[in-house]
């Protein structure tokens, strides 16, 4: 072989070699591709109970995480914004790998300006002791949301580099002080049970026994606290921004509670906060705005050590007087755990209801009838809503300028497996102001008597509508009998559903139009009244004259033969010999009289059960 043919094979192989080194140097390899497809490894971000910053500045950022609340350790104590702290650890799970860079491939002025030389940003995050995740933070990359990223190796002395896309610098570029939490007290409403604003003046104490109990203000009077309004204070006081906050010396922060109320001045209210359920309590003191227009005030903890300035929007709402705290409806009845209502009057005899299985019932005449449930219905309602026009006084020493030594009606209901609760009924000598006391309780109210209507104390306006029911299964016979007239006999078979009719003694079945028949059984098996009537004199004497009367004959359902009964309805109009738009009607054996507009009567009987007859 030539020394020219030696020379061209060195120099091929040669740059074959170079080609490779190359190759290898700027493409990856097969193994970094693999590390580049699978990405980053993840960490249980629920975990992460301290998070570790460091800049280049070497200023610390150290986050720690005690049950769910995360607070600031370093460069200042305080408490950090929940959210922020999340957006933090779910940007640094979200890194996404683009390629694997080494050091080798860059020179000292290209090195710099990826920032690795010296990181902007070190993160370590930990769940307990243990590290869960580690990164460094260089500059940004020419690619949109790219910056070249450290990874140190646990099992490697060295640093993994990448390029990346991550949007973890955007939130740590935050200043150190917008980490701070800007509520002034971050807490679910759900769990506050109680609830004490104090001042040089006096106490007011809210308290419940959880999130589904009632509030009842304790001091300075006992009685039932109004949910809107509480929960409106609870808003206000859960709503204070933040947006400013000083450092105290610890000589101011460190004050006890008994120091702290023994100076505090006439112009600030010091708000505690307590939650059975966490057993803990926040304590908190606010400056009094001038008037609504003023936009800051001041706010010191006893759970936070920097003094605050806060947006005063609302505030001036806190210095409330124990009254605008109170229920101002007059009752808080579930009416669907009652049991009992009773109702007691000076004008008729005691009604009596009973809940059963979500029916009413009302005891009548010695026995329980089905009650008109929606009247009890409204009558409930309208208790849960009315409200209190005035707290006339919050002591019960002399009850007759009230009307309440001698109540005139009162209202009783029973919840399930509790005591009755009584509410009772007064009115001034002139009868011009109506009142309410409970029983058990030593307030007493000023109402309006348009309350009053929704109470009836006649028995017979809690009466059901639906005067007679029945299964068309049961129906024998039906027979209508209008004024003089002959009376119209209509025989069912309830097996074949067939009808037979008769009229003074001539069979008209053939007459009969079957589907008429049907509507007026089914009518009658569901027959509704409109109304009782309280006044029953002129009723009984138009009634001795009937208008109208039908008979229903009822038997075993589903069979023609055994034992039947009879029900009796007659109907005469309000004003002798007169078409009047209410009728007065009577069940036979029932002593009550009922209202029927001339509307509903004719869609009961319609215009007859017989087919029209052709004009010739």
């Amino acid at each position: 072989m030539s020394a020219r043919t030696t020379l061209i094979l060195f120099l091929i192989v040669a740059t074959l070699g170079a080609l490779i080194l190359g190759i290898e140097r700027y493409f990856p390899s097969a193994q970094e591709l693999r590390e580049i497809k699978r990405g980053p490894s993840r960490f249980e971000k629920d975990k992460v109970t301290r998070v570790e910053v460091l800049t280049a500045e070497n200023t610390p950022l150290t986050l720690l995480r005690e049950g769910n609340a995360w607070s600031i350790e370093a460069p200042f104590n305080d408490l950090a914004d929940p959210q922020k702290v999340a957006a933090l650890i779910l940007t640094l799970d979200g890194v996404e790998w683009i390629e694997r860079i080494h050091r080798e491939e860059f020179d000292e002025a290209e090195w710099q300006k990826t920032g690795l030389d010296k990181p902007r940003y070190k993160v370590r995050l930990l769940a307990g002791t243990t590290v869960v995740h580690e990164c460094w933070f260089g500059a940004p990359a020419v690619i949109e949301n790219s910056v070249y990223i450290g990874i140190p190796e646990a099992n490697a002395p060295g640093i993994a580099w990448y390029l990346a896309k991550s949007e973890a610098p955007a939130v740590l570029q935050i200043p150190a002080a917008s980490w701070r939490d800007p509520k002034l007290l971050r807490l679910p409403a759900e769990v506050i049970t109680r609830i004490t604003l104090a001042q040089p003046s006096g106490q007011i104490v809210l308290s419940r026994e959880n999130e589904h109990a009632p509030w009842l203000l304790e001091k300075p009077l006992k009685t039932r606290g109004s949910k809107e309004r509480i929960t409106e204070l609870l808003s206000t006081i859960l709503n204070i921004e933040i947006t400013e906050a000083k450092d105290v010396t610890s000589s101011v922060s460190g004050v006890t509670a008994k120091e702290a109320a023994q100076t505090t001045p006439a112009d600030e209210i010091k708000v505690s906060i307590e939650s059975k359920t966490r057993g803990k309590s926040y304590e908190l003191t606010l400056k009094k705005p001038a008037d609504a227009k003023q936009a800051i005030t001041t706010a010191t903890t006893a759970y936070r050590k920097s003094a605050f300035t806060v947006d005063a929007k609302n505030l001036l709402s806190l210095w409330v007087s124990p009254n605008a705290l109170r229920d101002h409806l007059l009752a808080q009845i579930d009416g669907e755990r009652l049991d009992f209502i009773t109702i007691n009057s000076k004008t008729h005899p005691e009604i009596s209801l009973r809940n059963e299985g979500g029916s009413w019932y009302l005891l009548r005449h010695g026995k329980w009838d089905a009650a008109n449930g929606e009247r009890v219905s409204r009558c409930l309602n309208a208790l849960n809503t009315h409200e209190i026009m005035q707290f006339t006084a919050d002591t019960a020493a002399d009850l007759m300028p009230y009307g309440l030594d001698d109540p005139f009606q009162t209202i009783t209901w029973t919840p399930s497996r509790e005591k009755p609760v009584k509410l009772m009924f007064g009115h001034n000598a002139d009868n011009t102001q109506f009142f309410a006391k409970y029983d058990s309780e030593p307030f007493i109210y000023r109402i309006d008597a348009s309350l009053l209507p929704s109470l009836p104390t006649d028995g017979i306006k809690w009466k059901g509508l639906g005067a007679m029911r029945f299964t068309t299964f049961a129906l024998r016979r039906i027979t209508m009998s209008l004024g003089s007239n002959a009376p119209v006999i209509l025989d069912y078979n309830p097996v074949t559903a067939q009808w037979k009719a008769s009229r003074g003694g001539r069979d008209v079945t053939e007459e009969i139009d079957r589907v008429k028949a049907d509507q007026l059984a089914g009518n009658l098996a569901r027959f509704t009244v409109q109304d009782w009537a309280a006044d029953r004199s002129d009723a009984l004497e138009a009634l001795k004259t009937p208008f109208l009367t039908i008979q229903v004959v009822l038997g075993e359902p589903g069979r023609t033969d055994g034992p039947v009964r009879e029900v009796e309805i007659i109907f005469s109009p309000t004003q002798p010999n007169a078409e009047t738009a209410f009728y007065f009607g009577q069940i036979k054996g029932d002593p009550d009289i009922f209202y029927m507009t001339r509307s509903a009567l004719l869609q009961i009987v319609g215009d007859g059960v017989f087919k029209p007859k052709l004009v010739k």
